[in-house]
């Protein structure tokens, strides 16, 4: 329109004569200006569309290349995309409650010391209804505890089943702003003692004993021989706090008044709701200065003793949030391998397609054209790699999620759910790489010089030699990657090993354990309990194939199940300073049945222990571990020296009966708690005096020790059918078991190191096999020239060596810097570990040498004839 404006006004109009014409003639202006944009957008979608159709033809023409490209980038994106949904599950998803940000967990903390966990330890009742009666920064706070009980019927008869319960406030799930699928909620005056028993049960035990029948509310439930009034049916994937509970009753229902006043028992763990406005600092100022207040005005109870606060997601993420982060990592490093992979292949390809592309810029196709064609023929692969590594991630998730730290309190048993976040990272994945993939390559082949690449059968030397080179620096990458991944795994692995040579401290082979649940309401008191555990025993050795047979209280090698706080009479008492260890309450017979020595002294006896009138206890015993008595009783002989446990003095305090002493009677050798765990300063104490309502039976056994749990089973149900018996299991299952967290880990960081070794050779081989068929000619003449074939293989070995060389160079020097990540993962070897560091470059150096082996052997044999006539 301005060159008709310009004419026009030659001719001697005006401007807005001649302005005014020109809109007569073509219309108007911005409506014209709409339609050329409009005819720009069809032509240009019309050009992708083209482009499309013209790379899936091609692809499907190359199916080895396409193939190869999909399959690798459907391994990263796969393994990455797992590991993202991980990661998204369990660090980046908010906890499935509204406003998940105001929920908070509060401890206690020693202000003195700690070898206590970095967030604290449980809360004892009385801190906890103090906190909840005066602070003023919570909208709401519940306390949880946890108890293993017996399912001995729900309405019909049942075998018996042992069952994780949470006792709860009353208004735990006010709290978490939960309300059950079915039924109501528990009523504050449910919550008190002695009130009427009701309680709330899960979704997957509403469907496995009602088969999700709605009239499940108002139904008994047995637990432990008492009935309790199925109020509730919680929502499904609720797991509060993990997915080990099953049912939910009030806490306060079995706590009489005068036990509501205890701090000694750390017991709870509390949950509550920040106030809209305040944050987890001010919490925390305030309920910190409420202990401290406490402290002032009892100084003899509470020695030592604050409060902590932080956010719920933090706590249970904890354990998890440093190993995933390092996964994520490790699996980032597979994709780039992959990523750089496929840039390779894509070079070769445009390589090979450089007179097709020149003839293409011949004809009139501009240079961003050809561009644009090669990258989304990238983009096309990449996002088909990316659909099927989706695809695959989904197969393999829940299954990584269930192995993963931390998986109990995350998880439900219905698995992750799909998010439709991980599919988005995946497509977003897959258009990255297929963009960073093709890109340069694409602007390379651009690069056309017309007059040298139309020339029939003529080579160019120079985008040869800068295809060779770029090849190089692509491949010498991706080996400095899987350096550093295989170095991180060998890490891993060697921790691993130097793990699995610790002496647990007991004997792991020939031994099965099985934990065994007392029916209280046939057993009320602790004599009956205690007798029947003895009974137990002494039935189970009669078995055959079975040597010896012990009880516990605590599985062994499953981490530690109860702390004792105690003091040493005769040294100087201050109430609440007090010394801690971890307890096992144990039978005459255990020491010997677990393999356990005794090193001074002499182990239980059966009349051992301070009896069951606590008004007129008799002179406890104790047994010390080895490390509690070089700790507490360096230099001194242990034996006859008397403890008091600091339950017990509050206890006194409070129902005025005496305190009982202990009197340490041997010292035995250390058991760990789990195999990564320190020898722990433990105490022993009689379990056939206490009265437990339930324990562990360790079988040693003289055959497999698999072969005789369907005899026990039928011992035990002889000789009470309400006996509930659950995880049976052998040593050797059990010490696989302590170090499940520890084998998850190096397990997924072992297999994506393998797979990119398994790319970097795929990588180095391909660019040899390049090299063989570009220097083919180069080769005849050396042959035609007198070279030995000897010698042409050693000269294409050391070309292929040369990135393999410098990529391992560069990756022990990255490995330096990224290995001290490792160090909280790894047992008994520092992350400069020299085994580690010695033996990854060699084992890729031999890899290396094997994938260029069959490229230089081929270029050996060549024929020079039929080599230089092929020129």
């Amino acid at each position: 329109m301005k060159e008709r404006i310009d004419e026009l006004m030659t001719s001697g109009m005006t401007e807005a004569e001649a302005r005014q014409r020109a809109s007569r003639q073509f219309g108007n202006y911005g409506l014209q200006r709409e339609r050329v944009r409009d005819m720009d957008v069809h032509v240009w979608l019309e050009a992708i569309a083209k482009d499309v159709k013209y790379s899936i033809r091609g692809l499907w023409k190359s199916p080895g290349f396409t193939l190869a490209a999909v399959g690798i980038l459907a391994l990263g994106i796969g393994a990455s995309t797992a590991i993202f949904s991980i990661v998204n599950a369990f660090l980046i998803r908010p906890l499935p409650y509204p406003e998940p940000e105001r929920l908070v967990a509060l401890f206690e903390r020693n202000v003195f010391d700690s070898n206590e966990p970095p967030a604290g330890i449980s809360v004892g009742i009385g801190s906890f209804l103090d906190w909840q009666k005066t602070a003023t920064s919570f909208e709401q706070m519940a306390a949880i505890g946890f108890r293993t009980v017996t399912l001995s019927s729900i309405g019909n008869d049942v075998a018996p089943e042992r069952l994780t319960v949470c006792n709860c406030s009353g208004n735990l799930f006010a709290t978490l702003g939960v309300t059950p699928a079915l039924g109501r909620a528990f009523r504050p005056d449910e919550d008190r003692f002695q009130a009427a028993r009701v309680a709330a049960i899960s979704y997957p035990l509403w469907q496995a004993a009602y088969a999700g029948s709605p009239d499940i509310i108002g139904k008994p439930i047995r637990l432990d021989g008492d009935e309790y009034e199925v109020i509730a049916v919680m929502p499904r994937g609720f797991m509060f706090p993990n997915s080990q509970v099953q049912v939910w009753r009030p806490l306060l229902t079995s706590v009489p008044q005068q036990q509501q006043i205890r701090r000694d028992m750390h017991n709870l763990n509390i949950v509550a709701r920040l106030r809209p406005g305040v944050s987890v600092t001010e919490a925390f100022a305030e309920l910190d200065g409420i202990a401290a207040r406490y402290k002032e005005a009892h100084p003899g109870e509470s020695v030592g003793r604050g409060a902590n606060v932080i956010p719920l997601h933090g706590f249970f993420v904890f354990n998890a949030q440093r190993p995933l982060t390092i996964l994520l990592g490790a699996v980032g490093c597979l994709l780039l391998i992959a990523c750089v992979n496929i840039a390779s292949l894509v070079l070769s390809r445009a390589a090979a397609r450089t007179r097709e592309i020149s003839i293409r810029a011949a004809l009139g196709a501009g240079r961003g054209g050809i561009i644009r064609q090669l990258v989304i023929e990238s983009v096309i692969l990449a996002i088909a790699g990316g659909a099927l590594g989706a695809i695959s991630a989904v197969s393999i998730t829940d299954f990584l999620a269930s192995k993963a730290p931390g998986a109990g309190q995350i998880v439900s048993s219905e698995g992750v759910p799909v998010d439709p976040v991980v599919f988005l990272f995946a497509f977003g994945i897959a258009v990255l790489s297929g963009v960073g993939v093709g890109l340069y390559p694409a602007i390379r082949a651009s690069r056309t010089d017309l007059a040298n690449d139309l020339k029939s059968g003529a080579r160019s030397a120079t985008a040869t030699r800068a295809h060779a080179r770029l090849r190089t620096v692509l491949v010498a990458t991706e080996l400095a990657f899987s350096v550093v991944l295989l170095m991180g795994a060998g890490l891993l692995l060697r921790s691993f090993f130097v793990l699995y040579q610790v002496q647990p401290g007991m004997r792991v082979e020939q031994t099965l354990t099985m934990d065994v649940s007392i029916p209280v309401a046939s057993y009320r008191s602790p004599a009956q309990r205690a007798s029947l555990l003895g009974q137990i025993a002494e039935r189970v050795r009669t078995i055959p194939g079975v040597r010896s047979a012990g009880i516990t209280s605590c599985a062994p090698l499953s981490g530690v199940c109860n702390f004792l706080f105690y003091y040493v009479d005769g040294r100087p008492f201050v109430s609440g300073k007090f010394l801690q260890a971890p307890e096992q309450a144990v039978d005459p017979e255990y020491f010997a049945s677990a393999g356990i020595p005794l090193l001074q002294g002499r182990t239980f006896k059966a009349e051992d222990g301070i009896g069951f009138d606590l008004n007129n206890p008799r002179l406890g015993s104790v047994v010390i571990s080895e490390s509690l008595a070089k700790t507490v009783f360096p230099g001194e002989d242990p034996i006859g020296k008397h403890l008091f446990f600091d339950f017990e003095v509050q206890r006194g305090k409070i129902q005025g009966t005496p305190v009982p002493r202990y009197e340490v009677i041997g010292v035995v050798g250390n058991v760990l708690s789990t195999l990564d765990a320190k020898p722990a300063a433990m105490l022993y104490r009689p379990l056939l005096g206490m009265g437990n309502t339930a324990a562990t039976v360790l079988l040693h056994t003289a055959v497999e020790p698999k072969s005789v749990i369907g005899v026990a089973r039928d011992t035990l149900r002889r000789m009470d059918p309400g006996l509930a018996v659950s995880r049976v299991r052998t040593g050797e299952e059990t010490l696989s078991s302590s170090t499940s967290n520890r084998r998850f880990n190096m397990l997924l960081l072992v297999t994506f190191a393998g797979l990119a070794l398994l790319l970097a050779a795929i990588g180095l081989y391909g660019l040899v096999s390049h090299t063989v068929s570009q220097r083919q000619t180069e080769i005849g003449i050396r042959l035609a020239l007198g070279a030995t074939r000897q010698g042409v293989n050693r000269f294409i070995l050391l070309q292929g060596l040369k990135p393999a060389v410098a990529g391992v160079v560069l990756g022990v020097v990255g490995s330096g810097f990224v290995a001290p990540i490792l160090r909280a993962q790894l047992f008994g070897i520092t992350p400069t570990d020299l085994w580690t560091f010695a033996t990854v470059p060699v084992l890729l150096l031999v890899i290396a040498v094997l994938a260029c082996c069959l490229p230089a052997r081929r270029a050996s044999m060549l024929d020079p004839t039929t080599a230089l006539r092929s020129e």
